[in-house]
């Protein structure tokens, strides 16, 4: 019975942080598409170091990085283009 019980709960705990680390690879990527279209209508170098480097956490599977960085950068540039 605790062995069942166990074992479920490890198989659990897998499928929900394989549910977690999709969402987190689809905000990556809708975050860098977002944070492209930006710096596409107002390149600076700035812009495209943020998205150099969101890129790379991308690339080593930070996905919740990822999408972080681009997230902010993005927000940052919109800023500065209303300035």
């Amino acid at each position: 019975m605790m062995k069942t019980s166990v074992v479920g709960l490890v198989v659990f705990a897998m499928f929900a942080g394989h549910a977690l680390g999709s969402e987190d690879r689809r905000a990556c990527k809708e975050e860098l598409a977002r944070l492209k279209e930006s710096f596409d209508a107002n390149y600076s170098s700035q812009n495209h170091h943020d998205y150099r480097r969101a890129k790379a956490s991308r690339d080593n599977e930070e996905y919740r990085k990822c999408a972080n960085q681009a997230r902010k950068a993005r927000e940052r540039a919109e800023r500065e283009a209303d300035l």
